[in-house]
């Protein structure tokens, strides 16, 4: 498999697979392993002289490298790419997982869910060990760069003026308002961030501060909202951390879902949403398509190079994140089979499943919502339970209509066959 893109190498070439080649290296067949060892006592002070410009960020090393011909060396200026060896900090879990993880969890989001992310690969030292390398987005064709400038800097904290912990001061909901004030491109600027911010929480990422978000000058000269990266499942090296960096919006513990469950439920990111000024379809769109690809998702860790052990407990926080967020009208509509957003509820036999193993209930969604306030807003549903069905469908009467909270809900599953195979699409 190439350590790029994980895909099979059609072309039967060992290393990288044509189209890495094209994206990394401009074409240029590079190798896989690079001609040194990782950074090791006996080397660690050629490693500092050559790369001692770079800047350190948090526990992990960063080295810049830069392309010359065919070969990848370390550099102390004009560096093209940063590569990331495996950390050396004593109080990181699961230290010799952390290229892979990284690499992987990005790969996660280019592809299966087509968050636009920095370029990068696996990358080998000469000693077989792993590294994680990712090419600069920062850096013009011709020469020089796009000016580049993360959200700490654009909200003007720093550790002078903010102390030690100046990149974690803040909220999502104030970087979504810097993008509203910056970017001209202000609507797919805000739902490309609302999807990062979701996509963190999913993959259990407690570092997405206000450094692993900035702003990129475009070839034409105004503010981009740059490419995802530092993308990681963190939980598997610092488990028992905070859910996220930032706070989503202030006050977002103070509803009656983060009572009962100490954690951000689907009902905080539709709020997030809201607040930074995203339509609350589209937001469900974006929260449907980030929960609707679970078996994509468990392919790509199942085949990636994680420990068997790492594997599982990627997935196990994966898992209990997708059922906490519950489903929502897209996502039902997906199980039942149904294009048109019109033709939602069929009338066909469910049973519904909850999330906390509260009892399942069988019987029909109702169109008993005449508009879409509560169903896209609320993320509520009409249902009638099978024993008063019969009644409900003679009479009427609203009194027999239970109200589904769909944040709760982690299975809806049909009882009768359909009759239709089409199906809503996913995609925007």
């Amino acid at each position: 498999m190439c350590p790029g893109c994980y895909k099979g190498n059609k072309d039967n070439i060992e290393g990288y697979c044509l189209n890495c080649r094209k994206k990394l290296f401009d074409g240029k067949k590079v190798s896989h392993i690079l001609n040194f060892d990782p950074p090791k006592e006996n080397n660690y002070r050629e490693y500092q002289n050559k790369t001692k410009k770079l800047s350190i960020s948090g526990v992990q090393l960063k080295y810049s490298m830069i392309l010359d011909g065919k070969e990848l060396k370390l550099t102390e200026t004009g560096g093209q790419y940063i590569l990331k060896p495996i950390p050396t900090a004593d109080h990181i879990l699961n230290k010799d997982q952390a290229p892979e993880n990284e690499h992987l969890t990005m790969q996660i989001a280019s592809q299966v869910f087509g968050i636009e992310t920095a370029e990068s690969a696996l990358i080998y030292f000469k000693d077989g060990s792993p590294a994680y390398i990712t090419k600069r987005f920062d850096i013009k064709p011709e020469g020089g760069k796009y000016l580049q400038e993360d959200m700490a800097q654009a909200s003007g904290k720093t550790r002078q003026s903010h102390g030690e912990d100046f990149k974690y001061q803040g909220t999502y909901e104030d970087v979504g308002a810097l993008i509203t004030q910056h970017v001209s491109a202000t609507a797919p600027a805000l739902e490309a961030f609302f999807r990062q911010v979701l996509f963190n929480y999913i993959f259990s990422n407690d570092d997405a501060h206000l450094k692993n978000f900035s702003f990129i000058e475009s070839p034409m000269g105004d503010n981009m909202l740059a490419k995802a990266y530092d993308l990681m499942c963190t939980q598997l090296h610092t488990p028992g951390g905070p859910e996220t960096a930032l706070e989503l919006y202030k006050g977002d513990n103070e509803n009656e879902f983060y009572a009962r469950e100490g954690r951000y439920g689907q009902v905080h990111f539709r709020e997030l949403a809201k607040k930074i000024g995203i339509n609350p379809i589209r937001a469900a769109r974006i929260i449907a398509i980030l929960l609707n690809s679970s078996v994509r998702v468990h392919e790509m860790v199942e085949n990636s190079q994680l420990s068997r052990e790492a594997k599982e407990k990627y997935l196990s926080y994966y898992d209990s994140k997708i059922r906490l967020l519950g489903k929502n009208e897209l996502l039902i509509a997906q199980k039942f089979k149904i294009k048109k957003v019109e033709d939602f509820p069929p009338d066909i036999m469910v049973k519904v499943s909850f999330y906390r193993n509260e009892q399942p209930i069988v019987g029909k969604f109702v169109k008993e919502f005449v508009d879409n306030t509560h169903r896209v807003l609320n993320n509520l549903f009409a249902f009638v339970e099978d024993e008063n069905l019969d009644e409900y469908e003679k009479t009427g009467d609203s009194s027999l209509i239970k109200v589904i909270n769909g944040d709760t809900v982690v299975e809806v599953e049909t009882i009768e066959p359909l009759v239709k195979a089409s199906s809503i699409s996913s995609s925007e």
